[in-house]
Parts: C-alpha cells; sequence; structure tokens
C-alpha cells in the first residue's frame, strides 16, 4: 500500500505498457473482481487514430453547457497524471487517485487466487476510472477514448450508448496492422450489436465500416466532408457550416477540427434525438466557442506567434502543416521538431521540410525520444540545426521577432515537458 500519491504514481507508470492480447477476457474478469463498475455507467465510446481528445472535448463541454455531470477518461495526459480522469471539468484528487489505487492493489492477492495475471499500466488506469465514475451518485454520462486501436483495447468491455470513430489513418503499426484496412478493423472492434456507429467518411474504408455495421446490426452515420462547408481557418479561431448548422465557431485550430466538431455535432444529435438528453442548438453554438484542448495547436503567444501542437504521426504532421500553410503568408516559420523512437519520423520529417524556413531537432526527457542527431540526418532542409537545451529554445523563441512562427511538435511528450517548463515559471 502508499501513503504518497506520486509514489503510486511512479509505480503505476512502471507497469507493464503493452502485452500481447487474444481476447478481452483478462480485463473482463478484473471488473469482475470489483463487481463491474463499468456496467453501472452511461457512455459515447471515442476511438480513431487522431482527434479523439478534441471530440471528447466538443462533447463534454456542450453536455456540460446543457447542464449535464459528465465524467471523461482520456490518455495520454499532458501535464497532470489526474487528467485522465476527469468529472465536470475537475481532475480527479490525488486522495481519490490514492485511495482507489491502495483499493486495486489490496485485491491483488484475489486477483491472483482467482488465476488473473496483475493489471498492466492501461488496465489499472482504466479499472480506476470505472471505479472512481461507478461511485459518483450524480453522473449523467462518461466521454470514454479508446486507448489504442478497439477491438482488445481495455475500455472495449462497456456498452456505450454510441460509439465513434473520428478517423483512420497509419500509427501503432505494430500493433494494429500494416494496411489502413487492417488498422480499420482494428477500430472496429468497438462497435457493438444494435449501438450506431459515428464516424468520417473515407473512400478507401467506407464498405468496411458498412459490412461492420451490417454485421453488428448497428446504424451506420457517416459524416460527409461535402456537408462541412465555409471554413474559416485563422489563428485565433475555426468557422465553418455544418448542415443546418451556420457559422459555428471553434477556438481549436486548423481545417481538421470542422471534421471533429462535425462528427461531436452527430453524436450530440443522437443524444437529443434518441437518447433523451436535452440539448439546445443554443448549448452547441455556446459549447462549442468555449471550448478548450490543450497541446493542440495551443497558442502560447501571439507576438511572436508560438504554438505548440502534439502532431505525433504523419497524419497529425499533415493536418499541422495544412493549418500553417493557411496562416503563414510570408512569414518565416520555424519548426522546433523532438518524436519518439517508434514513429515514422522520416515522412514527418519530409513534410515539414517543405514548409519550414528553419528546423531545429532536439529532445524531450523520456526514454522514448529519438536523439536530434539522428533526426537532423533524416532532413533535407538547408536551415537545420540541433539544440539539447529546451529551457533556452523557449527562451529564443519568445524574444523572436514578434512576425515570427514558431511551432514545437513531434510528440505529446514533447508538449508535455514544455507546457510543464511554462508552468513552473508562472
Amino acid at each position: 500500500m502508499f501513503n504518497d500519491v506520486n509514489e503510486l504514481i511512479s509505480w503505476i507508470e512502471s507497469q507493464k505498457r503493452i502485452v500481447p492480447k487474444t481476447s478481452l477476457e483478462k480485463m473482463f474478469s478484473l471488473c469482475d473482481v470489483f463487481d463491474s463498475p463499468q456496467k453501472k455507467i452511461k457512455y459515447v465510446h471515442v476511438g480513431g487514430t487522431n482527434g479523439k481528445g478534441s471530440t471528447v472535448s466538443y462533447i463534454k463541454t456542450v453536455l456540460m453547457t446543457a447542464g449535464y455531470n459528465v465524467g471523461t477518461y482520456v490518455s495520454p495526459y499532458v501535464i497532470s497524471f489526474n487528467e485522465r480522469i476527469e468529472f465536470n471539468n475537475e481532475y480527479i484528487s490525488d486522495d481519490d487517485v490514492l485511495e482507489i489505487g491502495n483499493y486495486i492493489i489490496s485485491k491483488y492477492d484475489e486477483i491472483e487466487r482467482r488465476g488473473i495475471v496483475k493489471p498492466t499500466f492501461f488496465e489499472f488506469i482504466t479499472l480506476m476510472a470505472f471505479i472512481y465514475f461507478s461511485r459518483i451518485e450524480n453522473l449523467d454520462i462518461v466521454v470514454l477514448e479508446v486507448g489504442l486501436g478497439g477491438l482488445l483495447d481495455s475500455t472495449n468491455v462497456v456498452t456505450p450508448l454510441v460509439s465513434v470513430i473520428t478517423n483512420v489513418a497509419f500509427d501503432h503499426m505494430k500493433v494494429l496492422g500494416d494496411t489502413i484496412e487492417e488498422i480499420a478493423m482494428n477500430k472496429l472492434g468497438i462497435v457493438k450489436g444494435g449501438i450506431p456507429l459515428i464516424t468520417l467518411e473515407n473512400p478507401k474504408l467506407n464498405d468496411i465500416f458498412i459490412n461492420r455495421c451490417q454485421e453488428t446490426g448497428s446504424n451506420l452515420i457517416l459524416v460527409r466532408k461535402s456537408d462541412i462547408r465555409n471554413i474559416e481557418v485563422s489563428r485565433a479561431k475555426t468557422i465553418f457550416d455544418y448542415k443546418e448548422y451556420k457559422k459555428i465557431t471553434t477556438n481549436l485550430l486548423g481545417y481538421y477540427q470542422t471534421e471533429n466538431a462535425s462528427i461531436s455535432l452527430e453524436v450530440l444529435n443522437y443524444l437529443r434525438n434518441n437518447c433523451g438528453y436535452k440539448i439546445t442548438d443554443e448549448n452547441i453554438y455556446q459549447g462549442f466557442n468555449s471550448i478548450k484542448w490543450p497541446g493542440r495547436l495551443q497558442v502560447l503567444s501571439s507576438e511572436p506567434y508560438i504554438i505548440i501542437d502534439g502532431a505525433h504521426n504523419i497524419d497529425g504532421i499533415t493536418r499541422l502543416a495544412e493549418f500553417l500553410k493557411a496562416i503563414k503568408e510570408n512569414k518565416r516559420l520555424t519548426v522546433i521538431f523532438a518524436v519518439s523512437k517508434d514513429k515514422a519520423k522520416d515522412q514527418m520529417i519530409t513534410v515539414l521540410d517543405e514548409l519550414a524556413d528553419e528546423i531545429i531537432f532536439t529532445m524531450f526527457h523520456y526514454k522514448r525520444s529519438d536523439t536530434p542527431e539522428y533526426l537532423f540526418d533524416l532532413s533535407k532542409n538547408p536551415n537545420k540545426k540541433l539544440s539539447f537545451d529546451l529551457d533556452e529554445l523557449l527562451e529564443e523563441a519568445f524574444n523572436r521577432d514578434k512576425d515570427e512562427i514558431i511551432v514545437f511538435c513531434g510528440s505529446l511528450y514533447f508538449v508535455s515537458e514544455i507546457l510543464n517548463k511554462i508552468k513552473d515559471k508562472e
């Protein structure tokens, strides 16, 4: 048992991360030890390659604006471990982390007696979330983010009101498969019998979506890009129309946010039309306009224009580049890049090489970080540099010419380190 929450969190973080799975039997058995807390809750289950966190935040913010009590479960965290589990914009308290963590550990003897292998890192945190939410008497709904893939993800022991897949792109291929079709089938594993799926159309995958939903007797609601119109992207806002909704405004930046927001609109429409949730159009407009989601095209300074973005795969970097092209004009653009070893960094750097006037390669202080020297050698940008001092890079960024654009990107671990450094200086 632990007396200190930081010691407990360090212990949780030290548990096994990814282990081979063939079924969800272990996770169901673990939940059964704790009287299946996941069964006491209503859910929206959100999977996808990118955009999951933003979509969770759109849905949560609108539901809270409509007066509902909403839990969220997301990963990874950006600044604090407690961000993963949230109720009405309040992170789970250190006291609750400590109490529930010790409660789970107290059952390890029983877990072993039942012949169940001890929880992995993500299984432990998911159990913690289920237990925490099951104890909240006035909880109306939880917006639950898939950790990895879908089919065998620890969150996939729930039966939601509606399932969501934001998009399908290449990431975590060692676990999910080498083709876009294999990755899609894994993510489609969250679709349950008779439970509708809301997802973004994809010409390569629409037939797979249709077939899966026919197999499960699930209604398929496709968000069509042609229904997203009149997009206005700026350094401060994103404005667009979707179907009958006009001039939807969000302070989450980038063209891709119109897709995440449109998916969220369909979820909210489903909840109010089919599940009895009282959500007005005014709630939707107000919620979208007040949303916050750290670490994704987050603006740190307007002059110079400094943004951080957790884009950590080729789709994320492509979407970041799309935004930068829209706002760059003739301004000088410097990209400061750090990335994990297991990512497709050669493709990511190729995209950035074409756009950046200067690239600075650095690293973050976590074992998965790739070396700046290796990244430097992958780049063909004529103006590339190495730096090993993030504090110095941040100071230089804030002191650059007010017309410049500076982007820190490549990993959420990198973004987390930056935001913690800024927080420590406040």
